[in-house]
Formats: structure tokens, C-alpha cells, sequence
């Protein structure tokens, strides 16, 4: 496994994310499209490794937390 590729990945990732919330935002059905394509390209793209899968999902539920948190806020 080589995690430097994965952790790069990630950072890469999270770039496009703070991207693509400031365009769409947090309720956006096509930011939340996006999430799950890219995500699950990432984990395929490491062989569905179980410690990669936890990070996704974490950031997930991340993700989904802070939703929930605007939502509240509304």
C-alpha cells in the first residue's frame, strides 16, 4: 500500500471539495453527487483497502455532520 499516494490523493481531494462546496454548497445535491463519485473512485483506486474505506467513510460522516449542522442552523 502506498500510503504517501493515498494521503497525496486525499489532500488533492479535499482541495477540490473546498472547491466544489464554494461553488455549490452543502445542500447541493450535485456536491453530494460528486462526493460519493470521487470517493469511491479513491477507494477503488486503493484496492478497497479496510483502513482506506475508515478514512473515506470518516470523512463522510464528516461531511454529513456538518450538514446536519447547517441544516440546524436554518
Amino acid at each position: 500500500m502506498n500510503w504517501a499516494a493515498f494521503f497525496n490523493d486525499l489532500q488533492e481531494w479535499m482541495k477540490a471539495s473546498n472547491v466544489m462546496l464554494q461553488r455549490e454548497g452543502l445542500n447541493s445535491k450535485r456536491y453530494w453527487r460528486w462526493l460519493i463519485e470521487t470517493l469511491g473512485m479513491i477507494e477503488v483506486r486503493y484496492g478497497r483497502n479496510p483502513l482506506v474505506v475508515k478514512f473515506l467513510a470518516a470523512i463522510m460522516d464528516y461531511q454529513e455532520e456538518q450538514w446536519r449542522k447547517a441544516k440546524k442552523g436554518e
